[in-house]
């Protein structure tokens, strides 16, 4: 689930702190 999500918002260009708050609430 966590890759795919990784892969979607590979696909769009978002604010590095917003990818590292995901990444963070996928690891919480």
């Amino acid at each position: 689930k966590g890759k795919a999500k990784m892969k979607q918002f590979g696909q769009v260009n978002i604010p590095q702190k917003a990818f590292v708050s995901v990444l963070r609430a996928d690891r919480d």
